[in-house]
């Protein structure tokens, strides 16, 4: 298992553009996230009656309610996690384009030993995408949170499996792009391209069968921010908020990943490489 991914990490080891990339996103998601509260102030400051908006800051930051706050932007389906989904993509269009993957089979690597690594590969993306909303979260709920109850501080630190499975998720469709079409551009293109397709295809279909197509999906596991301050201080504040990971949803969201991996090995086993 080690050895499937030390083989990946050496492949782009030397890989100044996947370095680039991937520092950006990481930037991009630790910036995001640190500068929600200098955003919060901001427009506090410009607005004459500001108490509502320090509320606010104080609701979204409030532990334990953090984690599902954060990582809701994080999951946004237009947002930043594109970057990291064209990660993935350049990587295993770059297989084919430099013809790394017919060298890997022919030295003996199987079909699905080259899956596995990509797989690795997508998970430990997901992981460090993952620390860094739960470094970045820890530290603003340690300055910002007027709850610092280590019970309560983890309490509802499931949100950040679920974002984890919801970019794993991600990235394995990203990955069944790219192994489909094979070339970077056209991957890229489409890729974005369904990001488009499916709010449309959504908005034709009867509403029970929304929630199964593949971004809705990923995207039911992490619906809404927390809001429990908001229902405190706002009685018959009545909008539907999430308020607990359904295991439906996961499973959902899980059944895709599983579908996508079982596509990637058809088309793999399949193709002449």
């Amino acid at each position: 298992m080690i050895r499937l991914l030390k083989i990946e990490l050496r492949k782009i080891a030397t890989y100044r553009a996947f370095w680039l990339i991937t520092g950006l996103y990481a930037f991009l998601l630790a910036f995001l996230i640190f500068g929600i509260p200098g955003l919060i102030d901001y427009i506090a400051e410009k607005t004459p009656n500001n108490t509502q908006i320090r509320i606010f800051k104080a609701i979204v930051f409030n532990f334990p309610d953090i984690w599902q706050n954060i990582t809701f932007v994080a999951s946004l389906r237009y947002f930043i996690k594109i970057i990291i989904g064209i990660i993935v993509i350049i990587t295993i269009t770059n297989e084919f384009t430099f013809q790394t993957i017919r060298l890997n089979i022919v030295n003996g690597m199987s079909r699905s030993d080259f899956i596995l690594s990509k797989l690795q590969f997508i998970i430990l993306l997901s992981l460090a995408s993952t620390l860094i909303i739960f470094l970045s979260g820890l530290y603003l709920g340690l300055m910002y949170s007027s709850a610092k109850e280590f019970s309560l501080i983890f309490s509802k630190s499931i949100f950040l499996l679920a974002y984890f499975i919801e970019i794993s998720t991600y990235l394995i469709f990203a990955l069944f792009i790219g192994i489909l079409i094979k070339k970077t551009g056209f991957s890229i293109i489409v890729f974005m391209l369904y990001l488009l397709i499916e709010p449309i295809i959504d908005y034709k279909i009867p509403d029970k069968y929304c929630p199964y197509l593949p971004l809705n999906a990923m995207n039911s596991l992490i619906r809404t921010p927390n809001t429990s301050l908001i229902k405190i201080k706002s009685p018959g504040f009545n909008y539907d908020f999430q308020e607990f990971l359904a295991i439906s949803d996961v499973a959902i969201c899980l059944g895709y990943a599983a579908l996508f991996i079982g596509l990637i090995y058809l088309i793999l086993k399949k193709r002449n490489l």
